[in-house]
Order: C-alpha cells, then sequence, then structure tokens
C-alpha cells in the first residue's frame, strides 16, 4: 500500500513560494535538478530543512520514478496508478457538467516520501489530457493548491514542467510566483530560452498573473570549459534575451556517475553534486528571500 500523509493535514502558517523549473529544450538536467534541489532542501540543511512539495508536470514523469525508487515502499503501477492518484486527476474532463468542479483534497493527490518531502506523482495520461482539456483547466492547478491551502503547509511547491507548450506548461506557471531555467551549454541553447521568454510573454500578457524570472542555472557543466565551450558560452550571454536574465554564479557539474546510476538517479547520493546543489540552494532560497524585484 502506498504511504498516506499524516492526517490531520497540518496548517503551519507558512507562506510557501511556488516555483516551476523549465525550459523549451529537452536534455538540459531540468528534472535532476529539480529533483536534486527538492530532496537537498527537504533532508541535507541541517536543522533548517524546509517542507517541501515536488509537483511532477512532466509526462515522462521522470521525477516521480527518481524519488519512489529512493523514498517510496510500495508499486506506483499497483498502488498508486490505479487509483490516479496523480496529476492526471486535475486534468480530467468532467463527466457530468451539471455539478461544480471541486478540487481533490491533498489526501487524493499526494504522496509522503518523508515527513519533509511529499510529491504529486507525474503520469503518462498527461500526454492524452493535453488533447483533450479544455483551456478553462489552466486554472485548476493554481486552484488546487489555494484550496487546499498549500501555501501554508509547504515552505516551497516545485513544479517540474515539460519541455513542450502543453496546456499543463501553462497550468504549473500560472500557478507559480517564479520560474528557473536549467541550461545546458550548447549551441543550440539560446533556441529553447526564446521559446520560453514567448510563450511566458503571451501568458502573462493574456492573463492577470506576476511571474518572475529567479534566473537560470548551468547544469552538468564541466569544471574546467574547453576553448569551444568558452566561446558558446559566451555567445549565448551576449544574446538579448540573456542578458535580461539573472545568471546563477552556482551550477550543476558534470558528474558522471549519475548518468551511469551507480547510487540511483537523485544527485544528493553524490558527493560532488551534494556540494553543488548546496550552493545552488543558497542562492535560490537568498534570491526569493531578498526579492527578484529588489535587483
Amino acid at each position: 500500500m502506498y504511504q498516506q500523509i499524516e492526517l490531520p493535514f497540518e496548517k503551519r502558517g507558512k507562506n510557501g513560494k511556488i516555483v516551476s523549473f523549465i525550459n523549451m529544450k529537452g536534455g538540459v538536467g531540468k528534472t535532476t535538478l529539480s529533483v536534486g534541489v527538492a530532496d537537498f532542501l527537504a533532508h541535507y540543511r541541517g536543522d533548517t530543512n524546509l517542507k517541501v512539495l515536488i509537483i511532477d508536470a512532466d509526462p515522462q514523469f521522470n521525477a516521480t520514478q527518481a524519488l519512489l525508487d529512493s523514498y517510496y515502499e510500495g508499486d506506483y503501477f499497483k498502488d498508486i496508478l490505479p487509483v490516479e492518484k496523480t496529476i492526471n486527476k486535475l486534468f480530467k474532463p468532467q463527466v457530468q457538467f451539471s455539478q461544480q468542479y471541486q478540487s481533490p483534497s491533498p489526501e487524493e493527490m499526494i504522496i509522503q516520501l518523508s515527513s519533509n518531502l511529499h510529491i504529486v506523482c507525474g503520469d503518462l495520461s498527461l500526454v492524452l489530457a493535453n488533447k483533450s482539456s479544455d483551456y478553462t483547466h489552466i486554472k485548476r492547478l493554481k486552484r488546487f493548491i489555494k484550496d487546499n491551502s498549500l501555501r501554508e503547509i509547504y515552505d516551497l511547491i516545485i513544479i517540474d514542467c515539460p519541455p513542450t507548450l502543453t496546456i499543463y506548461t501553462d497550468s504549473a506557471l500560472f500557478a507559480s510566483d517564479y520560474y528557473l531555467i536549467p541550461n545546458r551549454i550548447d549551441r543550440y541553447s539560446i533556441i529553447g530560452i526564446s521559446s520560453l521568454q514567448k510563450a511566458i510573454g503571451n501568458l502573462t500578457g493574456e492573463e492577470d498573473i506576476n511571474l518572475e524570472c529567479l534566473g537560470l542555472i548551468y547544469t552538468i557543466l564541466d569544471d574546467e570549459l574547453t576553448q569551444k565551450q568558452q566561446e558558446m558560452k559566451d555567445s549565448f550571454e551576449a544574446k538579448e534575451e540573456v542578458q535580461q536574465i539573472y545568471i546563477f554564479t552556482s551550477y550543476t557539474s558534470n558528474v558522471k556517475d549519475i548518468q551511469v546510476g551507480k547510487q540511483g538517479p537523485i544527485p544528493t547520493r553524490y558527493k560532488k553534486s551534494r556540494e553543488d546543489l548546496e550552493d545552488i540552494c543558497a542562492e535560490l532560497i537568498d534570491r526569493i528571500e531578498q526579492g527578484v524585484s529588489d535587483e
């Protein structure tokens, strides 16, 4: 059986922030970063550990697989998927239109991985949801968070977004206070950034939301860049779209052990990656606490 959330679901008077991790280009280490940040903040800060909810909005549901493999004793395909305890529950069309829509409860949606780390699991069915969902469903994730006062329960809510423009990408951004851009240096990096900025510009132009960019984090970076890599990095940062974005001084290193999964897919299990995440999380929390608009 799946692990139940502690009941009653305790409100702790927090004012949690919501951050979408997103890039319109795949293969940039987005999910590895979102999982690593969530795990580090929940478990590796000693007396200052945070209570974190990670929402897997990517149909590939890699964040779900990584975290369940490390923390969950049950079986996703036997315990979670059959009862639809996944994000897909938010995007299913209503069967009876005479009934007013009601947000699912936390108990219907959230899996407890540890006392400080919870997850709304991803679901491959999101591929179908995008084809059938009404655009009004864009507000469902934000409403789920609001109706269940999740900001009062969690210090931070992280949404792992897909690298494509879908109704649940818009839903994630609509629900968020901030977005964070993981980015890997290659000759096509600017394509994902340009597409993302256009998408966010369109969304904020159509909807009355205040969505701020926390910045860009380089991922899978070699500590010593080759001349070619340095030239690509310099060229990327010279682009007008990038000059408007704060670039984190911290980054994730190219740790080959993660690629082969010697100690599992979560980066906190690897010393070098854990050190990177310590720096990233400190800079991330500082950015949130100091306020992006105060720059």
